[in-house]
């Protein structure tokens, strides 16, 4: 799959992940559902895409595997104790764009990317579009509150590690879809153990069932998807400013189901978040 269609497979997917781990954080703590979402996600990948022949890539990358699925249990975890406290998602988007920065630098240092002009305003017009969908361009500072900011830093910067070292493992022979396994793995454990450790009851009620297998789904496609944009785009920053369209994806949601209005600057935002995206192309 070309990194693009990748990379908007995973922004359309990663959408509905988003909006049901809002419906989970509502019955059970989040170390509980991630355990069942990650471990369920790899499990479904394993039995499609893992093969006796991939383990020695995965023994030889093995490090960076495991840094990339503690960055990712360190960055959902943050994610969804962001979400906890901060409705509007906008804001934790704005501060999150900080992994744009991290991801593009260290792809001309580490990865050898080469500048690209055109791609780097779409990434800026993505970045503003989103920005403009989202209403933080008239962010009001009272809004600023300590309680969310660390926890949207956080995982700004643990997507960020994830997704630099997702790219060590694939440029060192790991396919897409085998990191993504382990990567969910090593993640779903931490999830489990933290569980443990906190006396958590991981029993789920039967209402949730389908919300949570639907949850899996999402996260099953969506990672893959993901994944597979890191492994072959020519900066990982242009993979992560086409996911970060979901909030576009979210207020198009809006508009459809919700009814909710549709206003000059959020318009101007979509426009220039497709513009920036065609970019990208």
């Amino acid at each position: 799959m070309d990194w693009f269609v990748a990379a908007i497979v995973s922004a359309v997917v990663l959408s509905g992940q988003l909006l049901a781990f809002q419906q989970l954080q509502k019955f059970y703590p989040i170390r509980v559902y991630m355990t069942y979402i990650w471990l369920g996600a790899a499990l479904m990948l394993a039995i499609v895409f893992l093969r006796p022949e991939d383990v020695p890539a995965i023994l030889t990358n093995l490090i960076p595997l495991i840094v990339a699925g503690l960055s990712s249990w360190g960055g959902i975890y943050a994610l969804n104790q962001a979400m906890k406290t901060q409705t509007n998602l906008g804001y934790i988007e704005a501060v999150m764009a900080i992994r744009i920065v991290i991801t593009y630098i260290i792809s001309l240092l580490a990865f050898q990317a080469p500048f690209d002009l055109l791609r780097l305003v779409g990434i800026i017009a993505i970045t503003l579009g989103v920005l403009a969908v989202a209403g933080t361009i008239r962010i009001r500072m009272d809004e600023f509150k300590l309680d969310w900011l660390p926890w949207a830093l956080t995982a700004g910067v643990m997507f960020a590690l994830m997704t630099i070292f997702v790219r060590f493992a694939t440029d060192g022979g790991v396919s897409a879809e085998v990191a993504t396994v382990v990567v969910l793995v090593v993640a779903g454990i931490a999830f489990l153990a933290a569980c443990r450790v906190e006396g958590l009851s991981l029993r789920l009620n039967r209402r949730h069932l389908l919300l949570v297998g639907v949850t899996i789904a999402f996260a099953t496609v969506g990672n893959a998807a993901e994944f597979i944009s890191f492994e072959h785009t020519p900066n990982l920053a242009y993979s992560i400013a086409i996911d970060n369209t979901r909030m576009i994806i979210l207020y198009i949601i809006g508009l459809l189901l919700f009814s909710e209005k549709l206003q000059r600057r959020k318009a101007f935002g979509v426009i220039l978040t497709f513009a920036g995206v065609l970019l990208l192309s």
